[in-house]
């Protein structure tokens, strides 16, 4: 499936998803329309109120069935009913059939041929006379805010943006393309509702109209141009949401495709270090591959299900870490005593796994003989208010060091800032006195800091913060030792 027709799915699922809010919206502010026109009648004569009433009872009838049809917790409700009167049961079915499709269904037919005899029979040419005009305006604008919901529903169908091959996506199935006489209609309604209700309501056809001031039934029959506006701004609005989903999308493409690059280079390398070693074991090897399949699995558990762990402490991120490592590699290397009983939220956790798997790796297989991790955190103000969190982790080695130019030509720390800046952090290197590379790695957890693990011990004072955080506060009470 290319790019096209992957963002006409999107549109398609997204206009029915949309649509499910809007239908319920506009079926309670319908019902709530021929409320008001039901009572209007109690201020109507009492010789005009049976031909006032029988001009409701069909738009009455669609307005209840589409509010049925927009709350399908309420069918369910409603089963039992339906088992034992087939009639209800055929309903049901019919409204649930026509989800996501531009076709003609029950309530649609029945408030269209309802606001049509409302037009004509309420307030229109054969209206009753006998109201007076603040009741007949009232019907008017109740009947033109019942017309124009019922279009808005009728041009914003999610049919109407279907493809033309079957979508199945979740629990959304869709039928194919629109029918091209319905397309056609749907085009037309906006400036042939203006022509109708203009014919309706503007000319004297009675003397209970004619007592309305003209220019009032003009505005009010201008208000169905609403249709044409709500129209052309739910589309603006589904070409933007699909737009971010198909952005989102990539942008959770390319993080997964880093992530298993990432992970499988410094693996896969490892392992052929170790077999190419003068130590060499098979059962290292074979160790090292194991953990190797075991953190792939990981990895693919977390594109599902992100933030889907507990989180866990920067101890045991560590043996993660080392895992993949050589024996004679892992020896090389050394956590702080203080930074292992830290305890890291989820996305934390995982990203400060990604980020020493790729620093160390890169330090041991530049030549490193001591490779020295430490995690600190640290507080600031959030100006959004609040307090945030912040991680920084140092890598330390005394390898041969990076030349300033490095970080153009090594990708893992071009990828590693790229990710960290999303959560207002960086990545710097520079070389420590005396040889070796210093890398610190930086970033602002997600998690408000009153709701962080009160495990912690004593985190080492927080470094000034970029000048995204403009001020520095002190570290949050949940941070302290012994709490």
């Amino acid at each position: 499936m290319d790019g096209t027709d992957r963002r006409a799915d999107l549109r398609w699922v997204t206009a029915v998803r949309a649509l499910d809010s809007l239908h319920r919206t506009t079926a309670w502010l319908r019902c709530a329309s021929t409320a008001v026109l039901w009572a209007s009648l109690a201020w109507t004569p009492p010789s005009a109120r049976t031909h006032s009433a029988l001009a409701l009872l069909l738009a009455t009838t669609g307005a209840l069935l589409s509010l049925l049809h927009a709350h399908p917790e309420a069918r369910a409700r409603l089963e039992d009913f339906g088992e034992r009167l087939p009639v209800v049961y055929r309903l049901f079915d019919h409204l649930d059939s026509t989800r996501g499709r531009a076709t003609f269904n029950l309530p649609g037919l029945a408030e269209g041929f309802g606001m049509a005899v409302m037009g004509l029979a309420l307030v229109g040419p054969f209206g009753p006379d006998g109201p007076g005009v603040p009741v007949t305006t009232v019907q008017l604008c109740a009947v033109m805010v019942f017309v124009t919901l019922v279009f808005v529903n009728i041009v914003c169908d999610a049919g109407y943006y279907a493809p033309s091959q079957h979508v199945k996506l979740g629990p959304d199935r869709s039928a194919g393309a629109a029918d091209a006489l319905l397309v056609l209609l749907r085009r037309l309604i906006p400036v042939g509702a203006l022509l109708i209700a203009g014919t309706l309501f503007v000319p004297d056809w009675t003397a209970s109209l004619t007592a309305v001031p003209r220019a009032a039934r003009i505005c009010a029959v201008l208000g169905v141009g609403a249709v044409a506006v709500v129209w052309w701004s739910f589309d603006r609005v589904l070409d933007a949401a699909v737009t971010t989903a198909v952005d989102i999308e990539r942008g959770v493409r390319d993080a997964a495709c880093r992530d298993l690059h990432s992970m499988s280079k410094t693996a896969v390398s490892m392992a052929v270090e170790a077999e190419r070693s003068d130590h060499y074991e098979r059962a290292e090897v074979r160790g090292l591959l194991r953990e190797a399949l075991v953190r792939i699995e990981e990895m693919r558990l977390d594109w599902l299900d992100p933030g889907r762990g507990p989180g866990g402490t920067v101890g045991t991120l560590w043996e993660a870490v080392l895992c993949v490592l050589p024996h004679k590699l892992r020896e090389r290397c050394e956590l702080d005593p203080a930074s292992a009983l830290l305890v890291l939220p989820s996305t934390d956790y995982q990203l400060a796994r990604r980020v020493l798997s790729d620093l160390v790796a890169n330090a041991v297989q530049a030549g490193a003989l001591k490779v020295v991790v430490s995690v600190r955190l640290g507080g600031a103000d959030d100006p959004r208010g609040g307090h945030v969190v912040r991680i920084r982790v140092t890598v330390a080695d005394d390898g041969p060091g990076m030349r300033p130019d490095a970080p153009g030509q090594h990708s893992s720390l071009v990828v590693l800032n790229r990710d960290l800046d999303r959560y207002q952090g960086s990545v710097e290197f520079a070389a420590r006195a005396g040889g070796g590379t210093r890398v610190v790695a930086d970033w602002y957890s997600q998690r408000p800091a009153d709701q962080w693990p009160a495990e912690k011990r004593r985190p080492a004072p927080a470094a000034a913060p970029p000048a995204q955080v403009p001020r520095q506060a002190s570290v949050p009470a949940a941070l302290r030792e012994g709490e």
